[in-house]
């Protein structure tokens, strides 16, 4: 609740009527709030008690002072603490976040990923609106399922990739023959705070180019995966 932030009710166009959920709600400071922030591409969660069957995104309506007719946006609704990394993740596209903007939302999206400060949309074959959204979605995959796929099958690489599969991505770790090769396999050892870590899984936009690698889940990180390199493609 500390986090919650206040509101002021003088705010220019705030509206004090609010329809949600078929439901109108006079004098509903925080909906109207988040309805008015919205309204600027900037989105508020808006926490809600149990009791209250309402959950992620939902439209609410108001009048933005300029005409009668209703304007309608979608809030958050926040109950399980859980569901708030969706709604961080989505602001990449709801937003239509920066280059610059990426890491800091993606450290609150991922928070049991760590990013290297080598990582540049830069490295790609490809532009930052180009890659985006693919990147997104493959550090959601890594983030919630990777480490749960590698226990479910005991760490066997070829049945970790066909689990990981299941969510429409190419991840997989380098091949034997690349792996034979010490020179090559350095190229996939990643420099962080003064450690060492080897990034070989990794996930394929296409089979020729575009990679993100990552390590397994690591002791020296408290167990979670460091993202260490983004690239068109690396030597094998």
């Amino acid at each position: 609740m500390d986090r919650c932030p206040t509101w002021d009710t003088d705010l220019p166009g705030l509206p004090d009527r609010v329809e949600v959920a078929d439901a109108t709600h006079d004098l509903a400071w925080s909906l109207c709030y988040a309805w008015w922030w919205t309204r600027r591409r900037r989105h508020v969660v808006c926490l809600v008690f149990p009791v209250q069957d309402r959950r992620g995104w939902l439209p609410v309506s108001a009048s933005d002072g300029t005409t009668d007719e209703p304007v309608t946006e979608e809030v958050f609704h926040l109950v399980e603490a859980p569901a708030l990394s969706g709604f961080w993740r989505s602001l990449f596209e709801r937003e239509d976040i920066a280059e610059q903007d990426f890491f800091d939302l993606a450290r609150q999206s991922f928070p049991e990923l760590v990013f290297s400060d080598s990582l540049s949309f830069r490295k790609f074959d490809g532009s930052y609106a180009e890659m985006r959204d693919w990147v997104v979605r493959l550090l959601g995959v890594v983030h919630d399922h990777f480490a749960e796929a590698l226990a479910l099958h005991s760490g066997q690489p070829h049945q970790v990739q066909a689990e990981l599969g299941r969510f429409g991505l190419d991840l997989s770790p380098e091949s034997p023959n690349t792996r034979s090769k010490p020179g090559i396999m350095k190229q996939r050892d990643v420099d962080h705070e003064g450690e060492t870590y080897r990034c070989e899984w990794h996930g394929k936009k296409e089979r020729h180019r575009n990679r993100v690698h990552f390590s397994l889940p690591e002791p020296r990180l408290g167990g979670r995966i460091l993202i260490g390199i983004f690239v068109d493609h690396l030597d094998t």
